[in-house]
């Protein structure tokens, strides 16, 4: 049976998601481009005062920041792997045929994965003429490579049950191909590509604004050699952002921020109250000039009282500490964060949400490069290792102390104190134990009190 996917109120919430993390990850630019989406026009307000206000707005990025900053984390030290063919090895440095190597490549797999809650990885061929078979293939020194295809470029999909698990059936994405444009320049061409197990096509809009069949060909595939990153999964190839709540916030900042500077504006400048005037009399107001008022008239500059801007300065305060704790909540340790490979017993283990992504991700990792070994006639690989000992390295220096004390008193060895310390990254991680034992037996001893 094959089951086409539901474009209508699940797609919908899922693009109303990411409109959001996308104008926020560009910036005041981009949030000001946004218009009305995202900071309401006053009622009565006119177009010009509007105008006027978004143009003077500014955000302040805290979801960028903590994208930044967490998609670092998992990176902050070298993809690991063991038990790779040397053959698939060797594509690691060039992973996606565009220069970048696997560690650059997963990093970027994972911050976009945290920005939209999922992203796909495509294991794909370059084409050339004539090429047919698998034997075509590796003798005109093809090789696999791969893609990032963002949800954003999603246009649908269709499932059948396999062996018992959903699989896909039918694939369509947008993809932008450069072509030669004159003897000198080049351009992109927008295209959908659809693929299915062992086939492809391209379309391509004519000038009416038709899409029309351009390529299509077979691949040595049965399979469509697709890879699912889900750092929120919601159901099969859906997802929404990580950070959504984050980002709400970050926009009721943006809009309060907007609030703030218009009031701020106002109370600098005074406002000159007259009364007993008519419209006829003339008023000069200037440094060099008096203000000659008829009998019983009266002048004043009236202030804002400045209330409300202490309390709106609280206000943003108040949001700027909501984001902060939100976006460091990925590196609190909860319980019930497993991954689908983890054993029974890790389910009883403590584990904060960047590590549960950074360990989806190793998985994700895991099958594409199964792919490609797949097609160099290859078995299944080893594993691909990314740091996720976020745990160690959030701590504050309080378990530092504590592991000293334990040592102190005996209750842990000098090795397991020496290996705590390099996995919260205070000692070299190059450094092994017996040779930093054999440096503290060369040591002459110390005199005491000298610490």
């Amino acid at each position: 049976m094959t089951k086409v996917n539901d474009t209508s109120a699940e797609s919908q919430a899922m693009t109303a998601g990411w409109d959001k993390i996308d104008c926020l990850m560009g910036g005041t630019k981009a949030m000001r481009a946004a218009g009305t989406r995202y900071l309401p026009q006053w009622p009565r307000e006119d177009q010009a005062s509007y105008d006027f206000r978004i143009s003077t707005s500014t955000l302040f990025n805290a979801l960028a920041r903590t994208v930044g900053n967490m998609s670092a984390k998992p990176f902050s030290e070298p993809l690991k792997w063991s038990d790779i063919d040397a053959k698939v090895e060797a594509w690691f440095d060039n992973i996606d045929l565009a220069g970048r190597n696997f560690h650059v490549f997963a990093q970027e797999i994972f911050r976009t994965g945290m920005m939209y809650g999922l992203t796909h990885v495509l294991v794909d061929l370059p084409r050339a003429a004539g090429v047919k078979t698998l034997a075509d293939e590796r003798a005109a020194g093809i090789r696999p490579y791969l893609v990032q295809v963002t949800p954003k470029r999603v246009l649908g999909w269709k499932t059948g049950i396999v062996e018992g698990v959903e699989t896909l059936a039918q694939l369509r994405f947008t993809e932008s191909v450069k072509e030669d444009d004159g003897d000198f320049g080049a351009k992109d061409v927008e295209q959908i590509r659809v693929l299915t197990p062992g086939e492809w096509q391209t379309y391509r809009k004519t000038e009416k604004g038709e899409w029309v069949l351009f390529e299509k060909g077979v691949t040595t595939f049965n399979f469509i050699p697709l890879v699912t990153y889900y750092a929120n999964r919601t159901g099969f190839m859906t997802g929404t952002p990580v950070l959504e709540d984050l980002a709400d916030l970050n926009i009721k900042h943006w809009q309060s921020s907007s609030d703030q500077d218009s009031i701020l504006h106002t109370a600098r400048v005074p406002i000159l109250a007259i009364s007993g005037v008519t419209d006829d009399d003339k008023i000069i107001i200037g440094a060099k000039s008096a203000l000659m008022l008829p009998m019983g008239a009266d002048a004043k500059f009236v202030e804002h009282s400045g209330a409300a801007i202490a309390a709106g300065h609280a206000s943003l305060q108040d949001l700027e500490e909501q984001m902060r704790l939100m976006g460091a909540e990925l590196l609190v340790s909860k319980p019930g964060i497993v991954t689908a490979t983890q054993s029974s017993i890790d389910t009883a283990q403590q584990q904060c949400q960047l590590s549960a992504m950074a360990s989806i991700l190793e998985d994700t990792l895991d099958q594409a490069v199964d792919i490609m070994a797949e097609w160099a006639g290859l078995g299944d690989q080893g594993d691909i290792d990314v740091f996720d000992d976020f745990g160690a390295a959030a701590v504050t220096g309080v378990s530092e102390t504590m592991l000293m004390q334990a040592t102190n008193s005996g209750l842990l060895s000098n090795e397991t104190f020496f290996a705590e310390m390099q996995r919260r990254g205070i000692v070299n991680a190059d450094i092994e134990w017996p040779e930093e034992q054999a440096r503290i037996g060369r040591n002459p001893p110390m005199p005491s009190g000298a610490l």
